[in-house]
């Protein structure tokens, strides 16, 4: 897990469309499974997230990982809800 989850960081991540989408830039380990948990994205595409938000995404939308990330799933454009309050660290998606 722990080999796994480092040479993850710093690797670009692509949509399933080949869109970028952004940079990881952390991962978070799920420690009772000894899973990864998500992937904390940094540096993304203003044009799917708005203003360029860091993001967390669940790791199982991850299709393939080598020298990038594809993920299987990202709604694209992601839209936040008027009254929602977004930060680098609170925000993750559900499927």
């Amino acid at each position: 897990m722990l080999h796994e989850a480092s040479r993850i960081i710093g690797l670009s991540v692509y949509t399933r469309r080949g869109a970028h989408l952004g940079t990881v830039h952390d991962v978070r380990l799920d420690t009772t499974t000894r899973h990864i948990d998500s992937l904390y994205v940094t540096g993304t595409e203003p044009r799917l997230v708005p203003d360029g938000a860091s993001i967390i995404v669940p790791y199982r939308w991850v299709q393939d990982l080598d020298d990038i990330v594809v993920l299987r799933h990202f709604p694209e454009p992601l839209e936040f809800g008027e009254t929602a309050e977004v930060t680098d660290t609170e925000m993750e998606f559900e499927e």
